[in-house]
């Protein structure tokens, strides 16, 4: 591994693929030419096979985690065990969920996440230990944090840890006292070895620093995309729902009750829905319906010729990226309970049922085009505002970090 470069960025990601707020991170310290990014990661789709490459070094699992992989397959609640066995036999359509909403599914992968996570690591660390190289450890989110002994890695560079939300609050762990016990504790004592945590949101900042984090910031859910400007809106009300069919039943819950809400609206309206499909359409409503979309500046421009942004939570966790998306796109935000946790933004106005939000979006829609379009375009500068802000922030953190562990001075030009 003797690249011959200032700076070695070893990023350890417990899955197929980086996070998007840790792509996000990488790109941003790439663009320092004496940096050079090196993969490690731990695939769950080959657990067996250790591979190595230019730059990147896939793990196999422990021995410990293999035996738990498959002991902890037969803890399973009835439903999902059913579903299960009905998918294999290609009786049901297989069901794209966030994880298995049965208590004992849930507790099978909490056991799993903070026992069985573990990677046979001793080459690397043979390796990295020989390396004159400078490092700086990057661990992607909660699922990375047992990959590898992070006390071993902290004698070699400091650790930063990028997090999506706090682990115990993630859909699933968060439903039952064991589970959410179980994975606070999973992050809480990872989080005393690293010498910076970052956080999605203000409100998931605070948390990491009651757990014991030494330094946190926080870098908001948004990662522009280049090439897009905001459109125009259109010439009717028009709304935007973006709800992921692999988030389960909630979501297929929160969307009767938005459809509940439009039902209650005396004038015509048209919905931009972006993931399930509604089971039953108001008469008042046109319909415009997409599984997914590819492109993400397609997606924003979708977004942003509606006047409103409805915006639904699925966990206790910090900001979600549809918020932050809808930001972007320049729109106006109604949120749920939920949806609105986190950070803030100028225009963003929160429901509690369907009369509530259809009390709220007739208010909206009676301000008229012109005047939710100037909101959107507010909400828009204040999520730029914010999102700078971060990345100032993260680029003087990496800095203050690798200076006071004696790591070659981190360039930070804007």
């Amino acid at each position: 591994m003797g690249y011959g470069v200032v700076l070695l960025l070893i990023v350890i990601r417990n899955e197929e693929s980086l996070s998007i707020k840790s792509n996000f991170i990488v790109q941003l310290l790439s663009q320092n030419s004496n940096t050079r990014v090196f993969y490690v990661f731990r695939r769950e789709s080959e657990k067996f096979k250790e591979e190595w490459r230019n730059c990147q070094v896939q793990l196999s699992s422990s021995t410990l985690g293999l035996i738990l992989n498959y002991s902890l397959m037969l803890l399973k609640s009835p439903r999902d065990a059913r579903d299960g066995l009905l998918v294999r036999l290609s009786l049901m359509k297989p069901k794209h969920v966030l994880t298995g909403e049965g208590f004992l599914s849930i507790l099978s992968r909490t056991l799993y996440l903070c026992l069985g996570t573990g990677a046979r690591a001793s080459r690397l660390m043979n390796l990295l230990k020989k390396t004159g190289t400078p490092k700086v450890f990057l661990i992607d989110e909660f699922l990375s944090l047992n990959c590898i002994d992070l006390r071993k890695l902290k004698l070699l560079g400091p650790l930063i840890y990028v997090s999506q939300d706090t682990a115990y609050n993630r859909f699933g762990f968060a439903d039952n006292p064991i589970t959410k016990v179980l994975m606070f504790r999973l992050e809480r004592d990872a989080v005393a070895h690293f010498d910076l945590v970052v956080a999605c949101s203000e409100m998931e900042r605070l948390k990491y620093l009651e757990m014991g984090a030494k330094n946190a910031i926080f870098l908001p859910n948004l990662y522009l995309t280049q090439g897009f400007e905001p459109c125009s809106k259109d010439v009717l009300p028009s709304i935007s729902i973006v709800l992921r069919g692999h988030w389960g039943h909630r979501a297929e819950r929160s969307l009767e009750t938005i459809f509940n809400a439009l039902a209650h609206l005396d004038r015509k309206i048209r919905v931009y829905m972006i993931g399930i499909k509604p089971r039953r359409v108001p008469k008042n409503v046109t319909l415009e319906y997409r599984e997914f979309i590819n492109s993400k500046i397609e997606y924003l421009k979708i977004v942003g010729k509606s006047w409103i942004g409805i915006n639904v939570g699925i966990h206790l966790a910090g900001t979600n990226e549809r918020k932050y998306d809808y930001a972007e796109a320049g729109t106006v935000v109604l949120s749920d309970k939920l949806g609105a946790r986190g950070d803030l933004l100028s225009h963003e106005y929160t429901y509690v049922d369907s009369y509530d939000l259809a009390a709220k979006m007739r208010q909206l829609l009676d301000l008229g085009k012109v005047r939710l379009a100037e909101m959107g375009k507010e909400n828009r500068e204040v999520a730029l505002y914010w999102a700078e802000k971060g990345r100032l922030k993260l680029l003087d953190s990496i800095k203050e970090v690798t200076t006071k562990h004696n790591v070659v001075d981190f360039k930070t030009d804007t």
